[in-house]
């Protein structure tokens, strides 16, 4: 299994500088403000806001500010069978790529962050899975060339329309209508770029607009469902148990605990 040994946020307001050295584990980087140059294996990469780095163990790295940044990072390590999940953890060499779908990525990266400090019954599991999803979005990124641009533009096409939507009631005959497609073709199409069916992926939305909203407010269950478009308490529950392992109350427990 994919374990963390560190997963954290930093904000730089001066000169920052970092000397070469080993890196002992694997680190996935993500720059949310600001510009840095880092040094991979002699090799000089420029990040700016919405640039993610993966540095493989073992791999000399540094880095220098160029301006003052903000940037989420995690140290991890993984078992060998593990590498068989995605390309990405197959690779000796570092990897490069902007996110799209930035804002959404930056969420995931926060969550696993509060994972990592809850260290609660879930919290081993729940750092993997999103762990594990964010690396996914970063092969996904890559990967887009393999795809033709239309069907890479209807599935981000589709996905904006859930970011902006989750809270409606929202079916794959609406998406349909919404992208000129039939359901199968738009289904099949969004899939096969993205890994997910378009309502798993309304499912992942909206389980973590309810998360960012247990963080933040004191809000009945009920009335967290309700305000992340589902239409009744219990296949909440159900949605997210499925998706994040515990129940709506155990994660709220976890959280203030």
């Amino acid at each position: 299994m994919i374990k963390l040994h560190t997963c954290y946020v930093k904000d730089f307001h001066g000169k920052w500088e970092m000397g070469k050295s080993v890196a002992q584990y694997h680190i996935l980087l993500v720059v949310t403000k600001g510009k840095i140059l880092y040094w991979v294996n002699d090799e000089t990469v420029f990040l700016q806001k919405g640039d993610v780095i993966f540095i493989p163990a073992g791999s000399i790295r540094g880095g220098t500010s160029i301006e003052e940044h903000q940037r989420y990072a995690t140290h991890f390590t993984f078992a060998e069978h593990d590498a068989a999940l995605l390309p990405i953890l197959r690779e000796k060499h570092y990897s490069k790529t902007t996110i799209a779908g930035f804002e959404y990525f930056k969420q995931r990266f926060l969550l696993l962050k509060h994972h990592w400090l809850m260290r609660g019954p879930y919290s081993e599991t729940s750092c993997y899975a999103v762990l594990l999803e964010l690396l996914g979005i970063v092969n996904y990124e890559r990967d887009k060339w393999k795809f033709p641009a239309k069907k890479v533009d209807m599935a981000e096409d589709i996905k904006k329309y859930l970011l902006d939507h989750y809270k409606e009631s929202v079916t794959l005959n609406d998406l349909a209508a919404y992208a000129g497609r039939t359901p199968n073709h738009l289904s099949h199409v969004f899939k096969s770029v993205t890994g997910q069916s378009p309502i798993e992926y309304l499912h992942h939305v909206r389980i973590s607009k309810a998360k960012e909203l247990m963080f933040d407010k004191m809000l009945p269950i009920s009335a967290i469902a309700e305000e992340t478009g589902f239409c009744d308490q219990a296949y909440f529950n159900r949605v997210f148990k499925k998706l994040t392992g515990c129940s709506p109350t155990a994660f709220l427990k976890g959280r203030t605990d």
